[in-house]
């Protein structure tokens, strides 16, 4: 049975979710049309300002809200995974110091600048800055990005004391740009967020049903979790 399937995920989980659609691709045959977005593109599209996919991919308090006006089947609903933020610098910069929340204080107190996106992880650091005490101290030198990508870019050829955050998987896969994991947050800090996978219809097609079912099989368990992606 062979046809397309229009998908749009979230950015954070998207290496994990291309590796699954090529995985799923070459047992199939099935193609897809698969996009990424930011939370706030993703909340336009299914409040009818795009065309609305056959999949949606995003953080569960999302899908749930998405389930609850009937814009997603909720019994289709298929675990991704859970994504943690972490603290990315440029490639040829010093490591910050991130054992604790002392650490971590320091090292943003410290930074020449301070760069985050203005998406699900980046609502969660300007939180983190608020309980640490520092909001205003650093919104003078904070910088925020509408994407993961252009985030990347900017550390990546930024200079002097520079640091930034964001979902671990999204800061491995555009370390091409330049930037390196320094660490996850330290302890009490921590930040997850879980990744949800369902479809938009009540009578999905059989494709989707089945590439939902391999989502949340231990094949693509395995492959979520070399992504970053638990």
């Amino acid at each position: 049975m062979k046809g397309v399937i229009s998908l749009i995920s979230a950015g954070a989980p998207q290496s994990g979710v291309m590796e699954c659609i090529d995985v799923y691709k070459g047992i199939t045959g099935i193609s897809f049309n698969d996009s990424y977005m930011t939370s706030t593109e993703i909340k336009d599209v299914m409040r009818g300002e795009g065309m609305i996919p056959d999949i949606l991919i995003a953080p569960a308090m999302d899908m749930e809200k998405f389930g609850s006006v009937g814009l997603l089947d909720v019994t289709s609903f298929a675990r991704v995974g859970n994504v943690d933020v972490g603290v990315v610098v440029r490639g040829d910069a010093e490591l910050p110091k991130l054992g604790s929340e002392d650490a971590l204080r320091e090292a943003i107190l410290g930074a020449d600048r301070v760069l985050y996106n203005a998406a699900t992880s980046g609502k969660y650091i300007a939180k983190m800055i608020k309980r640490l005490g520092i909001a205003e101290d650093v919104s003078d030198k904070t910088e925020l990005f509408p994407s993961a990508l252009q985030l990347m870019k900017r550390i990546g050829r930024g200079n002097g004391r520079e640091i930034g955050f964001g979902q671990i998987p999204a800061i491995r896969r555009l370390s091409s740009h330049g930037v390196v994991l320094a660490g996850p947050l330290p302890g009490g800090l921590k930040n997850t967020t879980t990744y949800i996978a369902g479809s938009t219809g009540a009578e999905a097609k059989q494709n989707v049903t089945n590439f939902l079912s391999f989502v949340a099989s231990p094949r693509s368990r395995l492959i979520f979790k070399r992504a970053g992606i638990v």
